[in-house]
């Protein structure tokens, strides 16, 4: 590969995978040339775009609550939340497409841009699907981390009429974007449509397309990253670890070339963004992967500061940091994490 093409690359891992970025190597050890995830294998048996992997129902109110993993998980992450609010609301715990040991949607045509979002608003056309068949009566959104985020919040925008309010749990609007030549984090670098268009696009052919799954598993988010206890952790890693690379890639793809920080004024749904708190400890902390060694400053950026620039804009949007938290809060500190969710579900409006 050419020094030019190196160098975007490297651009270009720094804003699309800070994990990976933060323990990238070029290294031949870390790809393979024989694999392509930006396709399904031979044979391989998928659903219907729109398709919801699973639907798990859990109590008989009137009103309703539509949970919504992301990363990989499947809707058993959601159990103490589901037995939280059973017993007061109607619970649908969907799977999205492909997680969970679920079939996934065809894969897009390459001349398709990952920023139309096909297999995310996949989700979102399920979850609309879902609502009219159970007649459901604006229904609350919950969505979690990456992936979940994006589908609640394309409910809320494009749907407001269907939808009664959305809570978002450790997601982000965008992806976070630090310039290479900065070693200053905070010093963002906005791109345009078009810019993360490219940039995805070069990523996925010269970077996703052929990694392994070793590297894929040591690139992504860690244990500790997931919740306080190191055993539910590992767990959790575990279990996000078991979808196929090329499943994960693809709904990756497409939160790289997510944006909805645009549009946060258009909301006509309230939004209650919870926001892990980490500490700045675990932010100094380092850990070794893919022969790097690196800090774990990025979260602080990719799932605190981003979240900066949209508030004050729209009266809609509350937020909360949820303290002594990582990604799965409701597992941290579920006493804070209901709280505050109850708080928001019984208030009038916003």
């Amino acid at each position: 590969m050419s020094r030019i093409k190196l160098t975007i690359l490297f651009y270009i891992i720094s804003f699309v995978w800070q994990p990976l970025f933060s323990q990238f190597n070029f290294n031949p050890e870390f790809q393979d040339s024989s694999i392509n995830n930006l396709i399904h294998p031979i044979g391989y048996k998928q659903c219907n775009l729109g398709d919801l992997g699973e639907v798990k129902k859990f109590g008989s109110n009137k009103e309703s609550i539509i949970l919504i993993p992301g990363w990989g998980f499947d809707a058993s992450v959601y159990e103490n939340f589901i037995n939280e609010y059973r017993d007061s609301f109607s619970i649908y715990a969907i799977t999205p497409a492909g997680f969970g040991g679920t079939l996934a949607s065809p894969m897009p045509d390459t001349s398709s841009k990952f920023s139309e979002l096909t297999w995310t608003n996949g989700i979102v056309s399920g979850i609309i699907n879902l609502i009219e068949k159970e007649k459901l009566d604006k229904p609350v959104i919950i969505g979690h981390f990456l992936t979940g985020t994006a589908a609640a919040l394309n409910l809320a925008l494009n749907y407001p009429g269907k939808i009664g309010k959305v809570i978002v749990i450790s997601g982000i609007p965008y992806r976070y974007y630090q310039p290479m030549s900065d070693t200053v984090w905070g010093h963002e670098q906005k791109l345009t449509p078009d810019q993360i268009e490219k940039f995805t696009r070069f990523a996925a052919d010269n970077w996703y397309k052929t990694v392994t799954k070793k590297t894929w598993d040591k690139g992504n988010y860690r244990p500790e990253e997931y919740s306080l206890d190191t055993i539910r952790g590992k767990v959790l890693f575990d279990h996000s670890s078991k979808v196929p690379v090329n499943i994960m890639v693809r709904y990756l793809l497409e939160i790289i070339a997510y944006d909805i920080s645009t549009e946060i004024e258009r909301f006509k749904v309230p939004v209650l963004v919870l926001i892990p708190s980490f500490s700045e400890e675990f932010f100094q902390s380092t850990f070794t992967s893919l022969n790097q060694t690196t800090n774990r400053e990025w979260i602080k950026y990719h799932f605190q500061e981003i979240w900066n620039s949209s508030k004050n804009r729209n009266p809609y949007f509350k937020f909360e940091t949820i303290p002594g938290t990582r990604f799965f809060m409701w597992y941290d500190n579920p006493e804070a994490t209901f709280s505050a969710i109850n708080s928001f579900l019984i208030g009038k409006g916003n």
